[in-house]
């Protein structure tokens, strides 16, 4: 691998008004990129199933289909990956004060913590973008003129989400096959008021970081910025998103981050599920789904160390002809950090079988699967809820969340869960539900000149609990 060449310069780039930032002279090359692929045996990552096996004939054919993963536990001290991440910053001037005061600090103590050889880019965005530093290999030498810049950020202006996500998503683009572990974080705390502000092109710059193995952190501070924004640009990129609070909040989440990062075990990972005949995967909200030559593909970034990650999708299959049927194929597709391989993990069989014992299907529930369904439906729940206290309707929302929970103890009640990462899995999401559901009955009853903040406040936290059950 060659080399990048590395200029250091003393002044800031300036702004620009398009997407494309202003260049300073902080430079690096770029490298190209050359990937083999191998085929190798599953290593027990990657799990699925049907939520059952046995389906009635001449039914709707209307099923769920679950993927989990589990990474294994990093046996003492490893090396840390080479990162590559790009800061990008919201300047506009609802940052103004302890926000922009705590980006600053947030952002030199994230500097700090990266290693020598890791590549950094830092963009600040208000109604334009300014590209404070291109990707830049962190060194001795360039670490405090970078510290230098993100330390002179300050806030004026609009907010143009659109070009500074863009800009950073140009920059990890043009990572090296060296650096596969690759993130965009992104703060804000605002709406999108500057530029695109359409959520579907916002949407679909953080889809397209995917196909560089780039996922996307985005952290919300304070109470105004727009949560199904920042949802979608996490979901469209299988990243993460963080509710802030309080400013002061944002350097412990970016150490989080780095520390998550400094745990890869896989990189690039990717689900990929080819459909049986006549099986039909369907659109999800919830997950980024791929489609290409009957293959559908779901990219998930990088995993760390010791991970649970679950994928639902729904499906449509036949319900006539004969008894056993297949499902599909699955398999994971994946990349060690520190490797350029590519990796093709053995496919699985996927089945089922029909029936006209009308008892049968409930028999063959996979529990698993099923608790996957219940969570994905109270998460879903709880997004309504938010919608509600938004609108003004905490009485509605309270009576949305009360039903989601109900349906938990319901379900924990019938299938009677023995597997302890599911029972703690709903009974964490049972327990935000009922803090969500307490602020919403909070804010029904407050005052009417307090109700307003506190829906709000409520709408965001249950905004917050129902993506960290989803995966975000």
């Amino acid at each position: 691998m060659r080399q990048s060449a590395l200029v250091l310069a003393a002044c800031l780039a300036t702004a620009c008004a398009s997407a494309q930032p202003a260049r300073s002279t902080l430079q690096i090359a770029t490298v190209a990129n050359h990937r083999t692929v191998v085929a190798t045996q599953t290593g027990g990552w990657l799990h699925a199933a049907p939520v059952q096996t046995d389906v009635l004939e001449n039914s709707d054919g209307s099923t769920w289909v679950g993927f989990w993963i589990d990474t294994p536990a990093q046996a003492g001290a490893t090396a840390r990956p080479p990162l590559d991440v790009a800061l990008v910053v919201d300047t506009s001037g609802s940052m103004s004060g302890a926000k922009i005061e705590s980006a600053r600090m947030a952002a030199a103590s994230f500097l700090d913590g990266l290693s020598d050889g890791d590549l950094v880019s830092l963009y600040s965005f208000s109604d334009s973008v300014t590209e404070l530093a291109p990707p830049t290999v962190m060194s001795a030498g360039t670490r405090a003129e970078l510290l230098r810049r993100v330390r002179g950020l300050y806030a004026a202006g609009g907010t143009n989400l659109h070009d500074g996500l863009l800009a950073a998503r140009m920059a990890t683009d043009r990572a090296p096959d060296s650096h596969p572990v690759r993130r965009i974080v992104l703060i804000s705390d605002g709406r999108a008021t500057s530029g695109n502000t359409d959520s579907g092109a916002i949407g679909d710059v953080a889809a397209q970081a995917t196909e560089h193995g780039t996922q996307v952190t985005a952290i919300g501070v304070g109470v105004d910025y727009d949560e199904a924004m920042l949802n979608t640009m996490a979901v469209r990129s299988a990243g993460r998103m963080y509710h802030l609070e309080a400013p002061q909040q944002m350097a412990s989440i970016l150490h989080n981050e780095l520390e998550l990062l400094g745990e890869t075990v896989a990189a690039n990972v990717m689900i990929e599920f080819t459909p049986g005949e006549g099986v039909v995967i369907e659109d999800s909200d919830t997950v980024r789904i791929d489609r290409r030559g009957g293959v559908v593909r779901v990219p998930l970034g990088s995993l760390y160390s010791a991970q649970h990650r679950e994928v639902l999708l729904r499906a449509r299959i036949p319900t006539t002809g004969a008894n056993a049927r297949s499902l599909g194929r699955a398999r994971l597709v994946w990349q060690r950090p520190q490797e350029s391989t590519v990796r093709e993990d053995a496919p699985m069989e996927l089945s089922y079988n029909l029936t006209r014992d009308a008892a049968a299907p409930a028999r063959s529930t996979q529990e698993r699967v099923q608790a996957m369904v219940v969570s994905w439906e109270a998460s879903q729940s709880q997004l309504r809820a938010t919608q509600l206290l938004n609108q003004g309707q905490a009485e509605r929302a309270e009576a949305e969340l009360a039903h989601a929970e109900q349906r938990i103890q319901q379900a924990q009640a019938q299938y009677h869960f023995s597997d302890d990462t599911v029972r703690g899995s709903l009974a964490r999401q049972s327990a935000g539900i009922a803090r969500g559901r307490a602020a919403a009955s909070s804010a029904s009853q407050a005052p009417a000149a307090a109700r307003p903040a506190r829906a709000r406040a409520a709408a965001l936290e249950n905004n917050a609990s129902a993506m960290d059950a989803l995966g975000f």
